[in-house]
């Protein structure tokens, strides 16, 4: 897959993260005041947590062959890349990984802390000056 198209699916996924985020947050809000049932809330918990490890994949998948083999910063992100999923990825499913009940009292962090999570890769590897073939082969040299 070439660099428009990595980055278009990934900024896609992360449209359906927020999403499914919001729907979580809303039904979560509801059952901390007994107007939804922890079913409801695991229910599109369950969605939320397929997205984002889709888009964990995806990300691994697509992004890493095309920066992988560029001589002058490619090793830099992927390695910066890396870095930060790993430990956010671990405090995000952390708490993804808990009782819809125990969700719905700490998805208001989580829910900031993967939309930083997003924006900090929208603004990095998957910025429209970044993430293009041009720019790419650019700094194969």
């Amino acid at each position: 897959m070439d660099a428009n198209h990595a980055r278009t699916l990934l900024l896609t996924q992360h449209q359906a993260i927020r999403t499914s985020l919001e729907a979580c947050r809303e039904i979560a809000k509801r059952l901390r005041t007994n107007d939804a049932d922890e079913t409801e809330l695991e229910l599109a918990l369950e969605r939320m947590r397929a997205e984002v490890y889709q888009h964990n994949l995806s990300e691994t998948e697509l992004i890493r062959p095309l920066l992988a083999h560029t001589q002058r910063w490619g090793d830099r992100l992927v390695d910066r890349m890396l870095e930060e999923h790993l430990a956010e990825h671990v405090a995000m499913w952390s708490v993804l990984d808990q009782a819809a009940r125990t969700v719905a009292f700490e998805i208001e962090e989580l829910a900031d802390d993967l939309d930083a999570h997003m924006a900090a890769e929208e603004r990095t590897f998957l910025a429209p000056h970044v993430l293009r073939e041009d720019v790419i082969a650019n700094h194969e040299k």
